[in-house]
């Protein structure tokens, strides 16, 4: 009779305490900004996080309004700096769209360095204390999350069969280290906004772009362009900032429950993209499956030894310096005992 009433008493206490972390977590909706609407982070990660998963595990006390670059009609650069003002509480941010401390929060992303989405996850887990430092300094933001984007591949109008094809030609890259390797390789670098590429490329204002196999296939890259030159750049990885001063306001029981839930969250997104990173290549060039609708025409060339050693040698000649060169020497410094030293690669600048 003792142990039931001890263990009714346990089974009580447990129940209020359960009872007593629910009214500690704060009832808020909040004003989140994420990524593009017809692409698969935005329907099938963050849409259902904000208005669903989070809700969920609060109890209904927390959710997000969520709205897409696309739907608010921002290029990306402006993000960080409407989450700074307060017009928003959460944002899915891109590093290549940084502008105050660029080239710090670049390092997590520099052209040519990552080449799987382990790789990548690892770097930018190992660069994250020097992005939450210029988050919090430049930004009036703290990072709690990380996701990422397909692997990043040439697509390009007319026949390119090696990096010797890209000579001269006029390409759209992301940011500063892309647009270094396009360089390395004897092109143009052309910076265009992700919602202006398809016109761009139909126009001929650019030869090639660079972007994600299933974003290309999305947004109908496949369309206007000849071929997929799979030569990978990098992954685009990418942060979940949140604004310090929301923060700050918020309650210790509803951080922890926020930290977790975006721990779950970036997980979720690094499998679910790299689960696509394939597909997107079938889908624009039909070499297999497409199960997000009709597949494209694209010839897929696949890049040689002779490619990725070219990529490599231009990788530590050309993009490695220039970045070095842009970040300072103390930067360049901790980029290469923290990451560097563990893949056998040295950024100096010249």
């Amino acid at each position: 009779m003792r142990r039931i009433v001890a263990a009714a008493a346990a089974a009580a206490s447990l129940m209020a305490c359960a009872s007593a972390s629910a009214q500690a977590v704060d009832q808020k909706k909040f004003n989140v900004v994420g990524t593009w609407n017809f692409l698969t982070n935005w329907k099938a990660l963050e849409v259902p996080f904000w208005e669903k998963e989070l809700p969920a595990a609060s109890g209904g006390k927390l959710s997000g309004n969520i709205k897409s670059v696309t739907e608010l009609n921002l290029k990306g650069t402006e993000v960080l700096r409407l989450l700074k003002s307060g017009v928003y509480d959460f944002a899915a941010a891109l590093p290549i769209y940084v502008d105050d401390g660029a080239a710090i929060v670049e390092a997590v992303d520099i052209a040519g360095v990552a080449h799987s989405f382990k790789m990548s996850r690892d770097i930018i887990d190992a660069w994250m204390p020097e992005m939450q430092k210029v988050m919090r300094e430049r930004h009036g933001a703290m990072v709690l999350g990380t996701f990422t984007w397909p692997e990043q591949n040439f697509y390009c109008r007319g026949e390119i069969k090696s990096v010797e094809d890209l000579k001269g030609k006029k390409v759209r890259v992301q940011g500063a280290s892309q647009a270094d390797l396009v360089k390395g390789f004897g092109g143009s670098a052309v910076t265009i906004p992700f919602g202006e590429v398809v016109p761009a490329l139909e126009k001929g204002v650019v030869d090639c772009g660079i972007t994600g196999t299933m974003p290309a296939y999305k947004a109908k890259w496949h369309e206007v362009t000849d071929t997929l030159f799979r030569l990978p750049v990098g992954f685009t990885a990418s942060v979940w900032v949140v604004n310090v001063r929301t923060w700050d306001k918020l309650s210790p029981a509803t951080q922890d429950l926020i930290r977790k839930e975006m721990a779950k969250l970036s997980d979720q997104s690094w499998k679910v993209v790299e689960a696509e990173s394939d597909e997107g290549v079938a889908c624009t060039t039909g070499t297999g499956k497409c199960s997000a609708g009709t597949p494209g025409k694209l010839k897929l060339v696949t890049p040689s030894k002779a490619d990725t050693a070219a990529r490599d040698k231009v990788l530590n000649e050309v993009v490695l310096p220039a970045w070095a060169a842009r970040c300072g020497p103390e930067c360049a410094k901790k980029w290469n005992d923290t990451i560097g030293s563990k893949y056998e690669l040295a950024a100096k600048a010249k």
